[in-house]
């Protein structure tokens, strides 16, 4: 069975999180989701979910903390989700980042949202990861 390693990045602006489009032509096309995506060979986690954040929105922020880890199976793989949440950094996203919204995590609940990310959204928002805000 192939392994894939994902890193996911889960940023905070006070109590709204990021999340963003998956464009057209990718699987799930039409879906909202956190920035993330592919471990590349050599890469660890977390310069991974930095790498990713930046490629899709344009934004660098090495201040992650690991959250969680989730694994989900389809025929012929498994797919280790590692979660990250970390502080949005200065700056705006780039102009051709993906389209992306800032939202209260609850509003993402009635959002198209993958599926194997809500078992992480519910516990966020039970128990936020930042209070001081």
């Amino acid at each position: 069975m192939q392994e894939i390693n994902v890193s996911v990045v889960i940023l905070y602006d006070g109590p709204l999180m990021l999340v963003n489009l998956r464009p057209e032509g990718t699987y799930f096309s039409g879906w909202w989701e956190w920035p993330g995506g592919k471990q590349q060979e050599g890469e660890t986690s977390l310069d991974c979910a930095v790498r990713e954040l930046q490629e899709e929105i344009g934004l660098y922020q090495p201040d992650l903390s690991e959250y969680a880890i989730e694994c989900v199976e389809y025929p012929g793989r498994k797919i280790r989700l590692r979660f990250f949440v970390g502080r949005r950094p200065p700056g705006d996203a780039a102009a051709d980042a993906l389209e992306h919204r800032w939202v209260e995590p609850g509003e993402v609940l009635s959002m198209r949202f993958l599926e194997p990310n809500l078992p992480v959204l519910q516990r966020l928002i039970a128990d936020p990861p930042f209070r001081d805000d």
